[in-house]
């Protein structure tokens, strides 16, 4: 193997293990998705207690019926509490996490790797295995989570966009058990994110494989290191 091959065999593995980075991040990223996601229900609770409480202080006493600051029909304000608002707790924990993502830079080695083979020597010695495959696991579960939360959120979306739709039909869809509107939306979900959703299985399954190479090189190496020693 000529010294080209080395290095471009470690560049690869280092901006692999960049990308693994990014999930770690991903995975501490989550926390902050969560807890926006939970400020958006709470919100969503309250648009309702609201409804609820302009209701019997005002609407059932007037007989105007239900109403939300004077305008705003009781349906209507039903769904942006149950739904709408949640959604976009849903999109800005997403671009919060992007954002995060977005903010690891790698490429850090590079300087050493211009060195040559004893630049690729020096990181591979001076690399904790053990950490860097609790990483690629890590990663692995971040990623698959990110996935389906995605999934669920536009199903969110698609759930709302239906309900919208009711209005305007003579069978509203609020008339439809909600198990079968909710899969009616995961179908349409899954059928719009197919070429998506198959490029993250796919993201996925190199996450796996890069695991069980990294396991396998990691033990040859220090197999090779400790021939030296």
């Amino acid at each position: 193997m000529t010294e080209e091959d080395v290095v471009e065999k470690v560049s690869g593995l280092m901006t692999a293990l960049d990308d693994v980075e990014k999930y770690k991040e991903l995975a501490r990223a989550m926390v902050d998705f969560v807890a926006i996601f939970a400020i958006s229900i709470i919100l969503a609770v309250l648009l309702n207690f609201a409804q609820g409480a302009y209701d019997v202080a005002f609407a059932s006493a007037s007989g105007t019926g239900s109403t939300l600051f004077g305008g705003m029909p009781q349906g209507v304000a039903t769904l942006l509490g149950t739904f709408l608002i949640p959604v976009c707790g849903i999109l800005i924990g997403a671009l919060w996490v992007n954002r995060r993502v977005a903010r690891v830079r790698g490429g850090g080695w590079k300087e050493t790797l211009g060195e040559g083979t004893p630049g690729a020597v020096k990181l591979l010695t001076n690399m904790s295995w053990d950490s860097v495959l609790s990483n690629v696991r890590i990663s692995r579960i971040a990623f698959l989570l990110y996935a389906l939360i995605k999934v669920a959120g536009y199903t969110l979306v698609i759930e709302i966009l239906l309900s919208f739709l009711s209005f305007f039909l003579p069978v509203p869809f609020f008339a439809i058990p909600a198990v079968y509107l909710f899969f009616l939306s995961l179908v349409i979900v899954l059928i719009l994110t197919r070429k998506s959703l198959t490029g993250a299985f796919q993201r996925l399954e190199s996450l796996d494989q890069l695991y069980w190479d990294l396991r396998v090189f990691s033990t040859e190496f220090n197999r090779a290191q400790f021939g030296k020693a």
